[in-house]
């Protein structure tokens, strides 16, 4: 059947689907010292937006070149995004310690905007420096600007990630393939709208090296 076909939108699609699983796995044995999260999550949202823009057909060696290349801007991104969860992590404890309804709102709702600012950066920001060549002050910077133009977005992938932890609770018999499905649907979901967002971004942030290559390629088949 045509279905069944290699190339036919089924198969294309499983084909995702598996890439973005190994994907998964590979990042999360990288991220296993927890200072390399960082580097790992970089590296992972480079190629996840290759495969959903049909760019990348291997994961292996792209991955973990751009570990690499990403590595040192990541793990300084990272220590200050540790920091900031660790800080999260003890204000949610107080908070729930005390009890919901005996915390100001105001706080309360300082607390919920932070936390969002910072998921938000967490879930931009390394694709941002694995994409383009930029400093880490404009990668902050960006990564804010971002997540203001698609909060909505950013959002729905905030609730999903939400609901996958209390599904992984709730379903703890089958945990490992609730996190399995619900990461494969959170970084495909993530990766949509990293893709169209950055279409914008290009322009400003092209890579020099890149431009240089897509000139000489250019140059040579006017050659031609």
């Amino acid at each position: 059947m045509d279905i069944f076909k290699y190339d036919s939108p089924l198969m294309s699609f499983l084909n995702t689907v598996f890439d973005l699983m190994f994907l998964n796995i590979l990042c999360f044995v990288c991220c296993i010292p927890i200072i390399t999260i960082g580097p790992a999550l970089a590296a992972k949202y480079d190629v996840a937006m290759r495969i959903v823009r049909k760019e990348e057909p291997t994961i292996f060696r792209p991955f973990f070149r751009a570990f690499k290349n990403n590595f040192k801007q990541s793990i300084i991104i990272w220590s200050v995004l540790l920091v900031a969860c660790f800080l999260l992590f003890i204000d949610w404890n107080w908070i729930f310690q005390n009890g919901i309804g005996n915390v100001s709102p105001f706080y309360l709702m300082a607390a919920i905007i932070t936390t969002l600012i910072v998921s938000f950066i967490i879930m931009t920001i390394f694709p941002i420096i694995a994409r383009f060549q930029v400093t880490i002050r404009e990668a902050f910077k960006t990564s804010v600007l971002f997540s203001m133009v698609y909060f909505l977005g950013l959002l729905s992938v905030s609730i999903i990630s939400v609901f996958s932890v209390y599904l992984c609770i709730k379903y703890m018999r089958f945990l490992p393939l609730v996190v399995v499905v619900s990461h494969v649907i959170i970084v495909f979901c993530l990766c949509l709208i990293l893709v169209r967002g950055f279409s914008r971004l290009e322009e400003k942030y092209a890579d020099p090296e890149s431009s240089e290559e897509d000139e000489a390629e250019s140059s040579e088949e006017a050659d031609k």
